[in-house]
This record gives structure tokens, C-alpha cells and sequence, in this order.
């Protein structure tokens, strides 16, 4: 008995030290990634009703310049004019992502601007499909 109360104890420890690391959800990060996964694949539609939808919770977060610049990229009328205000978006999203688990800042050298994704596979919305895997993960680590 006296072993099994030790070894039961070092047990749920390890499990609630691994649960701890579990990405947190966060919605204004959450909506700016599905525009980003949109303009990586080119998609203009997708991109702007992705947009329309960070443009709402955005707000509703009080994160105003990042609704600013998503309702023009929901009313943008080509993929240029959206990347350009997704890099201003990107610029606020890079710093909501800071040490926060589950969110990796990507950088593109080309275009010269960082963003967010949820994974390390290089998901380029600067260059969409013409350079998709052109950038990597910044500081090769995550944001955590």
C-alpha cells in the first residue's frame, strides 16, 4: 500500500503535467488563421467571408485595428489588395500569438511579413499557391 499511494501520486502529476501544454483557443486568432488558410490557396471568396468573420469577433474581442483592416480584406476585389491588408492584420495577430500554445509565427523573407497558423507546415498567404511553402517558422520554435 505504501508504494501504490506514492506511484499514484508521480502518476496523476505526469498526466496533469502533459494536459497543462493543451493548445488554448483563441477566437480572434482562431478567425485571422482561416484567412490565412484561404489566401494560401488562393481563394479570394473564402478569404473574404473568413474576414467578414474575424472582422465580427474581432470587434466583439475590442481588438479594433485587427477589425479594421479584416473588413477590408472581406470587401477587397483581388488577392493583392487582401494580402496587403492581411499584413496588417498579421501584424497585430503575430503579437495576440506571443507565448501562447497551439498558434506557430511564420515569416515569409519575400514578402517581407510574418503571420499566424496552427501548424508548422509552411501555409505561405503571402504567395499563395504560385510559393506556398515559401517562408518558415520564426525563431524555429513556437509561440509558447
Amino acid at each position: 500500500m505504501k508504494i501504490l499511494i506514492p506511484l499514484l501520486i508521480l502518476t496523476v502529476g505526469v498526466w496533469s503535467v502533459g494536459s497543462s501544454r493543451a493548445a488554448t483557443a483563441n477566437p480572434v486568432l482562431d478567425a485571422s488563421v482561416l484567412v490565412s488558410e484561404a489566401l494560401s490557396h488562393d481563394n479570394l471568396e473564402a478569404a473574404r467571408k473568413s474576414a467578414s468573420a474575424l472582422a465580427k469577433t474581432a470587434q466583439a474581442a475590442n481588438q479594433q485595428a485587427i477589425a479594421t483592416h479584416a473588413a477590408e480584406i472581406a470587401t477587397s476585389k483581388t488577392l493583392e489588395e487582401a494580402r496587403v491588408h492581411f499584413k496588417a492584420v498579421s501584424e497585430d495577430t503575430v503579437k495576440l500569438a506571443a507565448g501562447v500554445d497551439g498558434y506557430y509565427v511564420m515569416t515569409c523573407p519575400m514578402a517581407k511579413a510574418d503571420w499566424v497558423q496552427k501548424t508548422r507546415e509552411v501555409q505561405n498567404p503571402y504567395m499563395g499557391q504560385s510559393m506556398p511553402g515559401c517562408g518558415s517558422l520564426k525563431g524555429d520554435k513556437p509561440t509558447t
